[in-house]
This record gives C-alpha cells, structure tokens and sequence, in this order.
C-alpha cells in the first residue's frame, strides 16, 4: 500500500478523536461546573523508527515522517462564568479548589459543579445524589425546621453551629482524572484550601467553561482535515486501482 496512504489513514484517525472530543465539549456547554478537554497532536515517527529498524535522522526513506497522532487528551481547568439562580442551595467556589463528595466505598472525588440539593436524610448531596462532604470528611446534614445559609469562607451556619465545607486543591492539576458525572478523581494527595483563602458564593453556579463560538470553530477546522484526508486515502486508492489495471493489461 502507497505511504501516503497510511499516512492520511493516520491522520484521518487523529482527526476523528480530535472531532469526538470536540462533540463532547459542545454537549456540555450548559453543564454546571463543566471543564472541556483538549486534545494533543504530535508528529509521528514512521514505523521503521518506532521499531528500530531505522533511525531518525538517518535521511532515508523512512525519515520523511509517519503523519501526525493524538497523544494525550488534557483537561483545561479555567473557571466558568458565574450565573446567579437565587437557590439557596446552589454554591460557587470563586476560588481555587473543589467541593468534596463521597464516591463510595471510602473515595473521596472533586467536583466545581455546585448545584447541590436535600436528599430524602436531609444530607446536602450532588445531582448524582452522593453526599457532599465537611472539612472533616463528614456528611453534611441540614435540620429543615432552621434557618442557614453560607459564609463567603465556605461555612454552613445553622443554629449556632459553623461547618466548613470541605473545599480541597490537589498539588497539581494534572493529578485528576475525570471519573464522569462531572467529578473527578485525585490520582495523588490533595490539601485543604487554607481558611483565608476559600471564597464561595451562595445562591451562584459556575457553568461550563466551554467557550461554544471557539470549539465551533475548532470543529470546523478539524472536519475540514479530515476530509482532507480521507480525499488522501481516495485519491491514493484510484491511482492504486488505475496502476493495477494498466499492469494486467500490459
């Protein structure tokens, strides 16, 4: 087979899950608390080299370069904008850090989405329903029969008691893996957000940070090459095809 079809091929796959992150993105962009993803390319080494029948530089034929490949696909943690509902059990953390919840079986997951209610044991829980955690890794149950609200620090008053949420950073962003459900799951240790520095606003959410006009944007460029290359691979096909047949009519 030609290599410039294995190439396009090549290319033409990047492409593609470069498109479905992209469709991901933009199918959360009303989602609150939402981080969208990135997808990272790299020039690809041709396959003589990966195995190391040739070597990169050698000015060869397998030195011409294998076409590009995704990578890795990275998380872009920028803050959302901010929307204001008035419930009172909608929290936004203007800050750096995350809400804690419980995932269960002793996990402990991060989640920016904020848009909190009372489960049927009056536990402040997640849309998922898994319950929303204090400073001390405690559910956090609210009596109906009282009043509350929050501080700008992050802690819950109610009839004289003050319960900080439990608002955590990890030492670096690239140790959280999306788990789904808009949570994440810290691969390495995480730290308490210091008192001073917690800030949270009650009745607000923060919404995706997909930007839907850029991401459009992108989703045109990337259908525009891989079609591109896709026409490659068919161009690459007919000019196979017509060379075969004139071989067995010769």
């Amino acid at each position: 087979m030609a290599f410039g079809m294995y190439v396009s091929a090549e290319g033409a796959q990047a492409h593609s899950q470069r498109l479905e992150v992209i469709a991901n993105n933009l199918a959360n962009v009303n989602t609150v608390g939402f981080k969208p993803d990135v997808a990272g390319f790299q020039a690809r080494l041709t396959e003589a080299i990966l195995q190391g029948s040739a070597s990169h530089g050698d000015r060869s034929n397998n030195d011409i370069g294998g076409g590009v490949s995704l990578i890795d696909v990275t998380t872009n943690y920028s803050a959302g904008r901010l929307q204001e509902t008035g419930n009172q059990l909608d929290l936004a953390i203007i800050s750096d850090g995350f809400f804690q919840v419980d995932g269960g079986n002793g996990e402990q997951l991060l989640t920016r989405a904020g848009n909190f209610s009372l489960d049927s044991q009056n536990r402040l829980v997640n849309q998922g329903g898994l319950p929303v955690l204090d400073a001390s890794g405690g559910d956090i149950t609210l009596s109906p029969d009282l009043p509350w609200d929050i501080s700008a620090a992050g802690e819950i008053r109610q009839g004289g008691a003050r319960i900080p949420l439990g608002i955590i950073t990890p030492a670096s962003l690239g140790d959280l893996v999306k788990v789904g459900g808009n949570l994440f799951r810290p691969i390495a240790s995480v730290n308490p957000v210091a008192s001073n520095a917690r800030e949270v606003r009650q009745g607000f959410l923060e919404m995706s940070a997909t930007n839907p006009t850029r991401q459009m944007m992108t989703m045109i460029e990337t259908t525009r090459a891989f079609e591109a290359n896709v026409q490659m691979i068919q161009s690459h096909d007919t000019m196979s095809s017509n060379l075969i047949g004139r071989v067995l009519q010769a």
